[in-house]
């Protein structure tokens, strides 16, 4: 064979199936879909269709496709260029250590004031955890049922997430709660409470950490109680557990202010991001504690590094993007986008009896499918696998030839569109949804 001429083959399709995995598939009955063009809030597929993005690609382009001020950062950054050893200074990492102690919860540089970078979310959350483990010597990690936090061996073991049956087994000292969920034991029992006995039974001296997401996202868009975070710090304060709160998906105005658990006025000891923090246009992760972390490891080694550990260009982008989310307003736009959405959710389900419920903070929301227009069974389960899983499909196919993008799950519809989106744009949106769903639910009925 000539390698510099390979055998043209039939499709992008086949072509990319012939060398490239697709993820979290069946590799022979992927269908994944071709963009062509994004701009703003709208994708082009191949055949010159638009769709509107309400997944923000994968819950990451919160400044939407192709931001004027994003693509000069980037041509900026690519003339400066260069590659560093982790360990070496350079200004674009001093800045965003700096930017982030201003922005995260507490006072500015007086909350979570330091630091740690990596390539994605799986990344931060995972040294978030070793972290802990370093600090207080303790090993059990506390998860939530529908938790998900990333994708890496040890990271979907921790998750609750139904991915990771495949691997169970593989960490040690995890301990899983309930979520809040209205339609599950959430509803019936005090979640709160059930953690405190589970402590009790485990050894609350045995337990390094709770990692929780601000807001439950890709599992459901579960909104905590009001209290909720509040006694989870409680707790937390009692045992000398350390409080890691996941804003992986929910920071970076994605509920409508910087952070998800800035709605409930609670400092966490560690927090984790990802996604938003370059809003999609470079790898980043970052891990930033509390001075009171900080300080344990000025005499005692951070056993944590990568090799592009703050790499100077994802760096600049993450500056960027901070400077364009204040100085463009997209987080108050989130807020007063989030408003509106929640209206047009919510006639949504007194409209379509399908819909089961609605939930929304900020751009993040989810709509719960019935089965039947009488049936409060969600329309597929939690672990959707065989026929469940083929409806799902099917849907999410037909929300995307209608002119949507967004994730199924569960019989759950997750939206998450870019900060950027207007109100036309979610009306359309929401338009577009609700004839999918009236004509493929009821002729599935």
């Amino acid at each position: 064979m000539n390698l510099n001429n390979p055998p043209a083959l039939d499709s992008p399709l086949e072509r990319q199936r012939k060398h490239v995995f697709f993820p979290w598939s069946k590799q022979n009955s992927a269908k994944p879909f071709h963009i062509i063009e994004a701009k703003g809030v709208h994708l082009t597929l191949l055949d010159g269709s638009q769709v509107l993005d309400f997944n923000s690609s994968v819950f990451n382009a919160n400044l939407g496709h192709q931001h004027p001020g994003m693509q000069t950062a980037m041509i900026e950054a690519a003339k400066h260029a260069c590659v560093t050893h982790p360990a070496l200074i350079h200004e674009e990492k001093i800045k965003l250590g700096e930017n982030l102690a201003r922005i995260t919860p507490g006072k500015p540089y007086e909350g979570l004031v330091k630091s740690f970078f990596c390539l994605g979310g799986a990344e931060a959350n995972e040294n978030a955890i070793k972290m802990a483990r370093l600090v207080t010597g303790r090993q059990k990690i506390v998860t939530r049922y529908r938790s998900y936090h990333g994708a890496t061996l040890a990271m979907i073991g921790y998750s609750g997430d139904y991915r990771r049956i495949p691997f169970d087994g593989t960490v040690n000292g995890v301990i899983r709660i309930p979520d809040p969920y209205p339609r599950g034991s959430g509803q019936s029992i005090d979640t709160i409470r059930l953690l405190e006995e589970i402590l009790e039974i485990e050894g609350p001296e045995t337990v390094a950490c709770i990692l929780l997401e601000g807001v439950t996202g890709a599992n459901g868009v579960f909104i905590p109680p009001p209290d909720y975070w509040t006694r989870i710090r409680q707790i937390c304060d009692k045992y000398g557990i350390i409080l890691i709160a996941d804003e992986v998906m929910s920071g970076f105005g994605r509920t409508g202010k910087w952070f998800g658990i800035d709605h409930f006025g609670v400092e966490p000891d560690i927090m984790t991001m990802a996604k938003g923090l370059t809003a999609g246009y470079a790898p980043l992760g970052a891990v930033i504690v509390t001075d009171k972390i900080a300080q344990h490891f000025e005499n005692e080694t951070l056993w944590c590094g990568l090799t592009n550990y703050g790499h100077p260009f994802s760096c600049a982008i993450a500056n960027a993007a901070i400077s364009i989310y204040e100085q463009e307003n997209w987080i108050d736009n989130a807020a007063k986008r989030g408003d509106e959405l929640a209206q047009l959710l919510q006639a949504l389900k007194n409209n379509n009896a399908y819909v089961a419920e609605v939930r929304s903070i900020g751009l993040l929301a989810a709509i719960d499918l019935r089965k039947g227009p009488h049936d409060e069974r969600p329309y597929v389960s939690y672990r959707a696998q065989g026929e469940e899983a083929e409806k799902a499909q099917a849907l999410q196919s037909a929300l995307l030839s209608a002119g949507v993008y967004c994730t199924v799950r569960f019989g759950t519809l997750i939206l998450a569109p870019p900060l950027c989106v207007t109100a036309e744009e979610l009306k359309q949106g929401i338009d577009i949804i609700s004839s999918v769903l009236g004509k493929i639910l009821s002729s599935n009925a």
